[in-house]
């Protein structure tokens, strides 16, 4: 055989061979490129992900904190994200053009950019601003909003729809989602949970029987409502799984899983159901008592976007098919309206 050609399939023999060592590299969909930008939008609240909870445009003076958030697509590695806040114009309509802020962040992949500013003086200036966003120092977007001055008499007192817990009564180790919707809110709080945005819902999971309390505020006033969690704690002889946790990032949809019984619980299956149709499965390791993991769906490619006008039901169900047995065969799902 003529030498060059016995080195060519030497060469391709061991690519064969030791493809898995880099002579054939599998590039991440996620980071392929170009990197774009997609859901801009301005808040006075964001999600945990950074993903905006409205999108609002207008804001008043004493708006505490005004937020600018964007989902980044494929980006690849490395990728530099600017974002520059210009006030653009005054009250009267006259340019101004004046940089107040500017932010950085390095990402990859699809995740949420989240940037925040408190008001540069104590209030904002009542006018027109812009917030241009750049990627790899080109600008390629910008979210533009503005404030103005609103007098208390103009402002409606704040209104709390709903505050509701479900479930109320729970054992140790399992999650209550707690859900709301206001209106006429500068900021809306829950006890031990933070800021949140005027409507919405939160995971928690409650290590002892406790009130939570809603309070939304505006220049008007506040009020409040309360919701009563109970927890009974319990150890067993048996095995328990209970989901604690749900959440999104990018494409990807992720929870934790928590063994709350007194005896190692053996791998199993978690499933996902979406608007009732089974969408998923996530293999469960060995969880010993008191154990808690986070997992993802591998199989589940999260399309269903954030910016919707509607509630999407979701069922997080720990041992899908039932092959462990539990002291409560009836708490294994994670039920909320995503």
């Amino acid at each position: 055989m003529n030498k060059y050609v016995m080195a060519i399939t030497l060469v391709l023999a061991l690519c064969v061979v030791q493809s898995a060592a880099g002579c054939v590299k599998v590039k991440n969909p996620d980071t392929k490129g170009p990197a774009t930008f997609s859901e801009v939008t301005t808040d006075a609240a964001v999600s945990p992900e950074g993903r905006a909870l409205h999108l609002v445009t207008k804001f008043i003076a004493s708006t505490p904190t005004i937020y600018v958030s964007a989902k980044v697509n494929t980006a690849p590695e490395k990728t530099s994200i600017r974002a520059r806040w210009v006030y653009v114009k005054d009250s009267t309509g006259k340019e101004v053009k004046q940089e107040l802020f500017k932010d950085s962040a390095t990402v990859s992949g699809t995740k949420y950019v989240t940037f925040s500013h408190q008001s540069p003086s104590g209030s904002w200036q009542v006018g027109q601003y812009a917030i241009e966003l750049y990627i790899n120092d080109q600008e390629v977007t910008n979210a533009q909003f503005s404030i103005k001055e609103l007098l208390i008499a103009d402002v409606p007192a704040p209104t709390i729809f709903f505050f509701k817990a479900l479930p109320e009564a729970i054992n140790y180790g399992q999650a209550v989602t707690l859900s709301w919707s206001t209106s006429d809110a500068a900021t809306v709080e829950i006890s031990t949970v933070g800021v949140v945005g005027t409507a919405g819902n939160v995971i928690i999971t409650p290590a002892n029987s406790m009130e939570y309390a809603l309070t939304a505020s505006n220049a008007v006033g506040s009020t409040s409502k309360k919701v009563n969690i109970q927890v009974t704690s319990f150890i067993t002889d048996k095995p328990e799984l209970v989901i604690t946790n749900f959440w999104v990032e990018g494409d990807k949809s992720f929870y934790k899983i928590k063994n709350i019984g007194g005896i190692e619980a053996k791998s199993s299956l978690t499933g996902i159901y979406i608007n009732g149709l089974a969408a998923g499965q996530s293999k469960v390791e060995i969880l010993a008592p008191d154990q808690e993991r986070t997992y993802y769906f591998p199989n589940l490619t999260w399309s269903y976007g954030s910016q919707r006008s509607y509630k999407l039901p979701v069922r997080i169900c720990a041992d899908d098919y039932n092959v462990i047995g539990e002291y409560d065969e009836y708490n294994n799902c994670l039920v909320l309206d995503w």
